[in-house]
């Protein structure tokens, strides 16, 4: 019983070495400052809505601006768990990508958030439904922002934009139908 305990515990050690080497492998502008309060949390799982099962995914992440920056790079496990920190002043393009999916793009702002609503910085949990890749499918809608989050006044968080995020889900259902129709 001692056994499957100690050969339990190398495989989490093992799995937690893994994850801690992915996350230390992001870029200085998407990693934790200690002394920062001024940060997005961005943490999340990408799932397959087909069948609702967490799966790894590639994501991008690009600044955008005067000193546009991009990274890459893989979700932090088997279940498409992945996490970041996201700077105050920019906008920034989330892709998650997944061969045999349709490629999902977020916008995230933190430049309308005034200095003083910045208290403890703020979190974005996300769940990303990746959707089966569909024939003909738009590549021009999916490099553009599937969703949009900002800072709300009146909530005091970053929330997503229900009116762009409605315009877009239209956009992606008559794309939907126009390939069925082929």
């Amino acid at each position: 019983m001692s056994r499957v305990f100690f050969l339990l515990f190398i495989v989490l050690q093992t799995l937690s070495i893994h994850s801690a080497a992915q996350k230390k492998s992001l870029p200085d502008w998407l990693a934790a400052e200690k002394k920062n309060n001024k940060l997005v949390y961005v943490n999340g799982v990408t799932i397959a809505n087909d069948t609702d099962a967490e799966m790894p995914t590639r994501i991008s992440v690009e600044l955008i601006g005067s000193e546009s920056k991009k990274a890459t790079f893989d979700s932090f496990s088997d279940r498409g768990n992945f996490e970041f920190f996201l700077r105050p002043n920019a906008i920034y393009h989330i892709s998650f990508e997944k061969n045999g999916y349709l490629t999902k793009m977020l916008e995230v702002v933190t430049d309308n958030i005034p200095d003083k609503e910045w208290k403890a910085g703020f979190s974005l949990e996300l769940q990303v439904s990746m959707e089966i890749a569909v024939d003909g499918f738009s590549e021009e809608l999916q490099s553009s922002p599937y969703a949009r989050c900002m800072f709300s006044a009146k909530t005091k968080k970053i929330e997503f934009d229900k009116a762009f995020s409605k315009e877009m889900k239209a956009s992606w259902d008559k794309e939907r139908i126009r390939c069925s129709k082929k």
